[in-house]
């Protein structure tokens, strides 16, 4: 597998599902306002902490066991064996607490909420069998669909009177087209398997539970906090919860070229773990850092720059209310870049326990600074937690993934993306003093200049620039060919 090439084509096409997904927050945000998104984002949010015990870690564990090339067909039996019991009985204690779930969501979603239960814990399996063939672009296609199905069918219950709960249905929809092409789309068919292929994932999968909590926990748990303030009627209303949220997603953007790198290395790591590859991994990581940093620096830059304009523009005036939180969100994604990068090596080399040990610490620092901040400061609180416990989260895996390789952050390089985005965003400031940011295309076109700026500044430096220059040249004659 060419990971320069499969990295670019993830990135193309998680590009292309963040904009979609964009447009449907854009056209939500602005037809219904902050207030059914505030529904709309607790549901998301619950639905995923019931697919954690739904999961407890047979994804990821599925994933690595195919990677691993032995035994394919039993290992997917032993993981739809293990996998659909649990989905039913979660999706049966979730119906017998509709009543306590319509009330924390301020709507009448319990039914629909078991629903999209059992249609995402039985389809999301496909995906992790489809990134164990090492077919993680392929697989990326499918998650397009999810926010097309949510744009598509959520704007046409929006026509015909819909709210929040049309926002739901949209979701629905996109979700059941996931599952159905993801299943077809898999080559490796179950067959019947022996007890060790259900020890085995199990041995992975324990471990890896909990980092998926971990992640859960970072990636909802502000949320599911905010609401749970808004259920007793302390100082937070539905409208911030989708302000907030609009400003999570908005952050997102500058993780797509990590995490995409990230992604494609996980069932290629295993395979090299599996042939004690060490040098190979070490190489392969300290060049994936590289990556992450080009982005996400210079997006906090301008994010800090332009965060009121930001939300002002895409979503509505009353989404401003976020702007702090957006800085210090996206601020949090540049140690998140490093950690996807981190967590994905350590699950790799076959140690899920470690990445559980930091994943636990994490979570629940998590959960107690979300609770303490956002009583003190509100959405800058939910931000602020966040974003420390995730800090500390990457701290924890580099510590763990230094015992076994050698990881080196490239420092130099590093250095100069921050010069190059410090420029940049000098720039940024005096051209908003020069055009004032109050249109759409105001916007994009002072975006676009501070893009330029730092894209010529990075150009003059020639390691950044040799580095880039070899993977274009990996990647040319695969795409020709």
């Amino acid at each position: 597998m060419n990971i320069a090439k499969s990295s670019l084509k993830l990135f193309a096409v998680r590009t292309g599902k963040a904009v979609i997904s964009f447009i449907a927050v854009i056209v939500f945000s602005r037809k219904l306002g902050a207030d059914p998104l505030g529904i709309y984002y607790p549901f998301v949010a619950l639905l995923g902490v019931a697919l954690l015990p739904s999961d407890l870690g047979i994804g990821s564990a599925v994933t690595k066991r195919l990677s691993e090339g032995k035994d394919r067909r039993q290992y997917v039996g032993a993981a739809l064996l293990m996998k659909m019991p649990i989905v039913v009985v979660v999706g049966i204690g979730a119906l017998l607490a509709s009543e306590q779930i319509n009330r924390f969501l301020g709507a009448d979603l319990a039914v629909i909420f078991v629903i999209v239960l059992l249609v995402n814990g039985l389809g999301g399996i496909s995906i992790r069998i489809l990134h164990g063939e090492l077919r993680v672009d392929e697989a990326a296609v499918l998650e397009i669909f999810r926010p097309l199905g949510w744009l598509i069918l959520g704007y046409i219950l929006f026509t015909f009177g819909y709210g929040a709960e049309g926002l739901v249905y949209g979701y629905f929809f996109g979700s059941i087209l996931v599952g159905l092409i993801g299943w077809w789309r898999v080559s490796v068919l179950p067959a019947r398997p022996n007890l060790d292929h259900v020890y085995s994932l199990f041995d992975f999968a324990k471990f890896s539970a909990i980092s998926s909590v971990g992640g859960f926990f970072y990636s909802w748990m502000d949320i599911l906090i905010l609401t749970s303030f808004v259920s007793v009627g302390i100082g937070v209303t539905r409208g911030d919860i989708g302000a907030y949220e609009n400003a999570w997603r908005l952050s997102l953007v500058v993780m797509l070229l990590g995490k995409s790198v990230a992604t494609v290395l996980f069932p290629q790591i295993s395979e090299w773990d599996t042939k004690n590859n060490i040098k190979k991994i070490e190489s392969s990581i300290s060049t994936a850092l590289l990556p992450s940093l080009l982005v996400v620096i210079p997006g906090f830059v301008g994010t800090l720059i332009l965060s009121r304009d930001l939300l002002r523009i895409l979503f509505g005036q009353e989404f401003t209310v976020a702007w702090i939180a957006l800085i210090i969100l996206t601020a949090g994604k540049i140690p998140q870049s490093l950690h996807i990068l981190l967590s994905k090596a350590l699950n790799a080399v076959d140690r899920p326990d470690l990445a559980a040990i930091a994943a636990i610490l994490s979570a629940v620092l998590n959960a107690i600074l979300n609770i303490i901040f956002i009583w003190r400061f509100g959405l800058v609180g939910a931000a602020i937690a966040t974003t420390v416990s995730f800090l500390i989260n990457t701290i924890l895996h580099w510590y763990y993934l230094a015992e076994f390789l050698e990881v080196r952050l490239p420092i130099r390089n590093t250095g100069f993306i921050i010069v190059a985005s410090v420029i940049m965003g000098v720039c940024i400031h005096y051209i908003t003093i020069i055009v004032e940011p109050n249109r759409f295309f105001s916007l994009v076109g002072i975006v676009l200049c501070g893009i330029i700026v730092y894209s010529s500044i990075l150009i003059v430096f020639k390691p950044i620039r040799v580095e880039v220059q070899e993977k274009v040249q990996q990647i040319i004659p695969d795409i020709v060919s």
